[in-house]
Parts: structure tokens; C-alpha cells; sequence
């Protein structure tokens, strides 16, 4: 997940009022949607299904059953592939202050998909992620902060952000990154991460750590 391994306005009915909880059956709805999803020998009209379960809790203000909807418009998975829909569908489960949902809106402006491209805008939206604690919300402004994407560039907190998220994310981008952050004042440890990020299949970590032979 290199700086992230996903134009519409927020379109909101009643049901998704924020701070409301979603009615019981809605999470039954979402258990149903999630055994469908994950059989590990699918027929072919189960990802459909899976679907289909997570669109009626999503409708009856289900905000995680939103966010799995806009995942499976984003990956194709039970429906064709539609971004405009998938950002819908996250703006909705952003709306009740879903994290990973405003993760993949920051996401979408940072790429400019379905969107003007807006690094400001998406820096907003993984500040929101990363005030719930989502760890590849730091991750992915830790970037931005390294680069100056969005937000005037800040190597110390860059570097506070990775260290924070690399125990969980094991992302060797990051760890490339990391290590080009480090390398003046840790050389030795600023290695020891480009060899993790090369044995991971990283080829630029790999072209760094020849260069430091």
C-alpha cells in the first residue's frame, strides 16, 4: 500500500443520521453478507448475494455495511467495478463518522479518482482517519508530510507516523521510506530496513542497498 498495498455530493436519507445506531436486524443483514463473502468455495451467485445483504443494512443506516458496499463497488466484488458509486458509498459511511471510510475518500482525492485530484482535500480526509487511531491513515500522511504533499512537509512527524504505523502495516514502501528519513542519523538501521523492503520484493529499496555496498 504505497501512499495507497481505492465529484459526488453526500446524498443522505434519514436513515443516515449521524451519531443514530442502525436497527439489530441491520447487523444480521451484515453477518449474512460477510458468511456469503467469505466462503472459501464460492458459488456463483455468492459474492452477489454478499452484496445484496450489505446494500439492505447500508439502506437502513449501517455505517460499516456502507463502507463494505463502496469496497465492493471499488474492487468489483458481487457488482461491476463503479468508483462514482463506491465514493457514494463511502461519503455515506463517512458521514457517520466511519474511519476507514474517510481513509478511502482521502484516497480517491489524492489519486484524483471520480474527483479533481486534491491533496489538500485528502490530507484532510486521513487527519479525520487517523484521529479514530486507523493506522494506515498515518501511514499514508506520513507521505504526504515526508514529500510535502498537501501539507507543508514535516520530516520529524514523518518519521513519528512510520515508526507508529510500521509495527501493524509491515509495508515496505514504508520501510523505504523510513529509511531514506533515517539514513544520515541511523545508516545502520536505515540498511537493515532497506533489506527488509528488498526481501519483500521492493525493487527500489533493492537499488538503494547497492548503492550503499
Amino acid at each position: 500500500m504505497r501512499r495507497l498495498p481505492m465529484m459526488m455530493s453526500i446524498i443522505l436519507g434519514s436513515a443516515f443520521s449521524a451519531h443514530a445506531d442502525p436497527p439489530q436486524i441491520t447487523w444480521e443483514w451484515y453477518n449474512i453478507a460477510e458468511t456469503y463473502r467469505h466462503y472459501k468455495v464460492k458459488g456463483k451467485d455468492d459474492l452477489r448475494i454478499s452484496t445484496r445483504y450489505f446494500r439492505m443494512a447500508a439502506e437502513k443506516g449501517n455505517s460499516t455495511a456502507a463502507y463494505k458496499l463502496g469496497e465492493a463497488y471499488e474492487e468489483g466484488i458481487g457488482v461491476p467495478k463503479d468508483a462514482v458509486q463506491a465514493l457514494d458509498w463511502y461519503r455515506r459511511a463517512a458521514a457517520q463518522g466511519d474511519k476507514y471510510a474517510e481513509l478511502r475518500i482521502g484516497y480517491f482525492y489524492q489519486k484524483g479518482i471520480v474527483v479533481a485530484r486534491d491533496a489538500v482535500t485528502a490530507a484532510d480526509w486521513y487527519r479525520k482517519s487517523a484521529a479514530k487511531d486507523n493506522i494506515w491513515a498515518y501511514h499514508m500522511l506520513a507521505f504526504m508530510l515526508a514529500d510535502g504533499e498537501g501539507l507543508p512537509k514535516d520530516v520529524k512527524l514523518a518519521k513519528a507516523y512510520l515508526e507508529k504505523s510500521l509495527p501493524q502495516t509491515n509495508d515496505h514502501w514504508a520501510k523505504w521510506k523510513l529509511a531514506q528519513l533515517i539514513r544520515a542519523e541511523n545508516p545502520v538501521r536505515a540498511k537493515q530496513l532497506l533489506k527488509e523492503a528488498s526481501a519483500a520484493g521492493n525493487i527500489q529499496a533493492a537499488e538503494d542497498l547497492k548503492q550503499l555496498k
